[in-house]
């Protein structure tokens, strides 16, 4: 665990770091013991932490503005404005605005970027259908001005970052509605098992033209999940990978316990801290 504030008094009590601590343990002690997962295609659950770090490493880095124009890049969704990239009932924003969600601490927040435009509540999908682009004062086609996301580590050039990238859907279940669901969705294909991702440490992604356009997410903890009632079992060796355009419209349900994984990520401009605030996904 890590633990993220704006001032000192703002850290967890010492009480609450040392329970986490003991679950640490725990989850330590049966990844030990846990069997390696074979590859594997079919139903799964992301937790909420793990669904923002989704979002980040598939969707982040592709609606940077300057990667819509450099030959060099993939430009993955630049064609794709005004057209349906996910489910209808998922919308992603990026509001560098926000301090804090539901008194959690958010390192994507700033107040102006590093070409001193202010932060802006950026609207990237709506209702499923991509709408805009992360802007610096660099313009691209039919958007000629930045939205305040200009950003880079100190010593690099300045390019498009995300900051507090927030994943929202308007149609929504109890958690243990949505493994129910999940449950549903493995007889109903006949699967042995599905997979939960309760915890993800981070990813990256290929956007270059002459790379693979794939992605790579990293979990922390997983759970093998039974359609006949037994157990979940905490399995290891699992690593998430896919494209962005067919993993995007896998995405079938949303829960209502949306949560923060709050980051440090890494491209040509540097290290920048973000957040990702996201619900858990059935896919």
């Amino acid at each position: 665990q890590s633990y993220d504030a704006v001032s000192l008094d703002s850290l967890p009590a010492d009480s609450v770091i040392l329970k986490d601590m003991d679950q640490s343990a725990e989850e330590l002690r049966a990844l030990t013991k846990a069997p390696l997962v074979e590859p594997y295609t079919g139903p799964a659950i992301f937790r909420a932490k793990a669904s923002g770090v989704y979002f980040h490493e598939i969707m982040g880095h592709r609606v940077e503005g300057h990667r819509q124009k450099l030959e060099s890049e993939g430009q993955t969704f630049t064609k794709k404005l005004g057209q349906a990239v996910t489910a209808d009932f998922i919308s992603v924003y990026d509001d560098a605005t926000l301090p804090e969600f539901k008194g959690t601490f958010l390192r994507g927040h700033y107040s102006f970027d590093d070409e001193g435009v202010p932060s802006q509540n950026v609207t990237i999908v709506k209702d499923g259908v991509l709408k805009g682009f992360l802007m610096t004062r660099s313009p691209i086609k039919n958007f000629p001005s930045s939205n305040g996301h200009a950003r880079r580590e100190s010593g690099n050039r300045v390019v498009a970052r995300m900051g507090n990238t927030i994943v929202k859907a308007s149609r929504s279940v109890p958690y243990p509605r949505l493994r129910e669901m999940l449950i549903e969705e493995l007889k109903r294909q006949n699967k042995p098992f599905g997979l939960v991702f309760d915890d993800i440490s981070g990813g990256f992604t290929m956007t270059g033209r002459g790379f693979t356009q794939s992605f790579k997410v990293i979990p922390l903890l997983v759970y093998r999940v039974y359609p006949d009632g037994r157990p979940d079992e905490v399995v290891r060796g699992v690593d998430i990978v896919g494209t962005p355009l067919a993993s995007f419209t896998k995405i079938t349900a949303a829960a209502d316990d949306d949560d923060v994984f709050n980051g440090t990520c890494g491209a040509e401009s540097g290290s920048v801290p973000v957040s990702a605030i996201a619900p858990s996904l059935l896919l």
